[in-house]
């Protein structure tokens, strides 16, 4: 169970990185792919993100 936790919680860290690369990456003008596709993966990373990050200290605080 530890090792759930802990990998939960990892890939939660890393799509949320993720999503916080492509939000800079839409703030930058004249860039490509597009805004409206930067936006779109940042939400998904981000959802993706909270979910599994949520899930992790789901698991953390009723593993004891």
């Amino acid at each position: 169970m530890g090792i759930m936790k802990v990998l939960f919680i990892t890939i939660g860290i890393i799509l949320l990185v993720g999503m916080s690369y492509f939000l800079v990456a839409f703030q930058k003008p004249g860039i490509y792919p597009p805004k409206r596709v930067l936006k779109e993966r940042a939400k998904k990373l981000g959802g993706a993100g909270a979910c599994f990050l949520f899930l992790g200290i789901l698991f953390a605080i009723l593993a004891k």
